[in-house]
């Protein structure tokens, strides 16, 4: 799934390995990185760092932002791509909807072929697309906390910092270079309608302005490629298990002799503990 993602959403051909001369809907991509798991339900849970091409350095956007005509093409192009709240319009939705058990939409010939589609075509197909972002975003984007959001000691507050400030205009502050995007509604995660509405399932999309906030999720997706599947504690429980099970005499008893048993037990172990989900044994 996330190859045609890439492919027909982003515009990256993968043949050969650049992205395709019309780019896809963020632009055109000069490269991306990405590391993905399975969570403890068996659904996949993936990162990307995506770099467009002729995007400026955090230092040198800081100093383009302070020219008006350019901020103002910067807030138009990034509140296109980048939305946080849902269509202002009335949508009866059934509390049973599931979107990820739903294809998407079929897009109309008329407006996949070359050429301006028939104006009734567009409006038909825009209605629909803001239907479906109302009804998709309800079901997916709209954060509500769980147990999960108060683990690690959050208590009081939700870990994912919901829900978020409400900001009326986007804007950049030039004495803390703070670029603030539009917020309408504070329960909304950042998202695309695209991706939205074609993949199907919730996301979190995020502008990475700062070197803080770009070493930030490179740190996150470096701890994702690192982190185990087992626990430290379980770990070390395995590991003391197995040790308990080695036989106090045996045969050969040379120290590479029990090496090879110690090991073979550990390992014995840490296989029969491995969680393997449907997903990844299909």
């Amino acid at each position: 799934m996330w190859r045609s993602c890439f492919e027909h959403l982003l515009g990256w051909d993968f043949a050969k390995q650049r992205s395709s001369i019309d780019g896809g809907i963020f632009g055109r991509m000069r490269a991306f990185y990405g590391s993905s798991e399975y969570t403890e339900r068996g659904s996949l849970h993936s990162h990307y760092l995506i770099w467009l091409e002729g995007a400026c350095d955090p230092s040198e956007m800081h100093v383009k932002l302070r020219d008006d005509a350019f901020q103002q093409r910067f807030f138009v192009f990034f509140e296109d791509i980048i939305h946080h709240h849902l269509p202002d319009i009335e949508a009866d939705i059934d509390p049973r909807f599931e979107p990820r058990m739903e294809r998407p939409p079929n897009v109309p010939l008329d407006i996949i072929c070359d050429g301006d589609p028939p104006a009734d075509v567009s409006k038909e197909w825009d209605s629909m697309v803001m239907s479906q972002t109302k009804q998709c975003g309800e079901a997916l984007q709209r954060h509500t906390c769980r147990a999960v959001c108060h683990k690690y000691g959050k208590d009081a507050t939700c870990r994912f910092l919901f829900p978020h400030e409400i900001v009326d205009e986007s804007h950049f502050d030039a004495d803390t270079n703070s670029v603030v995007f539009k917020c309408l509604d504070g329960t909304v995660n950042y998202f695309n309608p695209n991706i939205l509405v074609c993949c199907r399932h919730n996301h979190d999309l995020r502008c990475i302005l700062s070197g803080k906030s770009a070493k930030a999720a490179m740190f996150y997706i470096s701890d994702y490629i690192t982190k185990m599947d087992t626990k430290t504690y379980e770990m070390l429980s395995l590991l003391s298990r197995a040790v308990s099970r080695i036989p106090s005499s045996h045969g050969d008893d040379s120290p590479s002799s029990r090496a090879r048993t110690l090991l073979h037990k550990c390992l014995s172990q840490f296989t029969r503990q491995q969680q393997i989900h449907a997903q990844q044994a299909a």
